[in-house]
This record gives structure tokens, sequence and C-alpha cells, in this order.
């Protein structure tokens, strides 16, 4: 139990900090980077259209993230009804979590990255949380794709280009290359 509780904190931190670094990259070093040349590039370019629908994914799944948290179910009474009987009906609709200690109306699961128990009050921003966390994901995936295969000129239309584009992707993530020659070559 003393190892799910330390999950409930560990967890929300790690999303936390890995959405906040990759705003933060994409911000400040992915959108710069895509312009050529600042000074003839047109105000409404393509480079910043695609960081701006980023940065609106982005914001849209931090946001309903923080809602999550914020709108945690309300603890609920034993029971409603006489005295005698309240320490041992729950109330209908009701779970108890083990993880939270608390009974939650209509609950569905307790969210290790939220730390909270998903029931009746925080159930919407939940689940535009995972639309946009999954939209952005998407989003990202096909900027790489297109941006992988406009550097290394390979077409996606061959089965196994993916399979010769993943560990050549890996290797030069890894190892640095395209951040450091767009860097240091200009």
């Amino acid at each position: 139990m003393l190892a799910l509780r330390l999950l409930n904190v560990v967890a929300p931190a790690y999303f936390l900090c890995i959405s906040l670094v990759t705003f933060v990259l994409q911000l400040f070093l992915f959108l710069p980077s895509m312009r050529e040349d600042p000074a003839a590039a047109p105000l409404f370019s393509p480079a910043l259209l695609h960081g701006a629908l980023f940065l609106f994914l982005s914001a849209n799944a931090l946001g309903n993230y923080v809602l999550v948290i914020q709108n945690s179910p309300d603890d609920l009474d034993a029971c409603q009804g006489t005295s005698s009987k309240r320490a041992l009906c729950p109330p209908p609709s009701t779970h108890f979590c083990r993880v939270c200690a608390r009974v939650t109306l209509r609950h569905d699961h307790h969210c290790f990255f939220t730390g909270n128990c998903i029931g009746s009050r925080n159930m919407r921003n939940f689940v535009l949380f995972c639309l946009y966390t999954s939209l952005a994901c998407l989003y990202s995936m096909v900027a790489g794709v297109a941006y992988i295969s406009a550097v290394l000129s390979i077409s996606f239309a061959h089965p196994l280009a993916f399979l010769t584009l993943l560990p050549t992707s890996i290797s030069q993530f890894f190892s640095g290359e395209w951040a450091l020659a767009g860097k240091f070559s200009r």
C-alpha cells in the first residue's frame, strides 16, 4: 500500500515535469529552428502554424490535467439513513478507493498520473485531458516523421521505410547529430 501511495505522488510529478520540459523545448528550441531566415519569412508561415497547433494541444492537455487534479471527487458520508445503519451500508453508486481512502460518487478508476480518483466531478476534464494528450502525441509523431523523411530523403510509400528509419532516428537522436549540426552550422 505504501508503494501505491508513493506512486500516487511520483507519477503526477513525473508527468508534469516531462510535459513542462517538452512544452519549453517546443516553445524555445523547435519553433525558432524551423524558420530559415526570419527576415524573409511571412508572418504566418507553415512552421509557425504547426507550432501554434502543437502549443494549443499541449496547453489544453496541461489545463485539463490541472482541472482533473483540482476537481477531485468529494468525500461522501458512509451512509444515508438511520444512525444505527449508517456505518454498515454504502451510499448507492459509490466506491471506496483504498489508495485515496475516500468514497467517490460514480467512481471510474484511480489514475496514478493525476493522483486522484476519477469520478463524477472530474470525468469530463479527464476525458478532455486524454483526448488532447492523444492528439498532441499523434501530431508530434506525424510532424516528426515528416521532418525525418525530409532530412533523410526517404519516402514513406515503401512498406519497410519505418524499419530503416527507426534505427537511424534513434541513433541520431541520442548522438545529437541533427540538433548540434543545426545549431552550430550557421
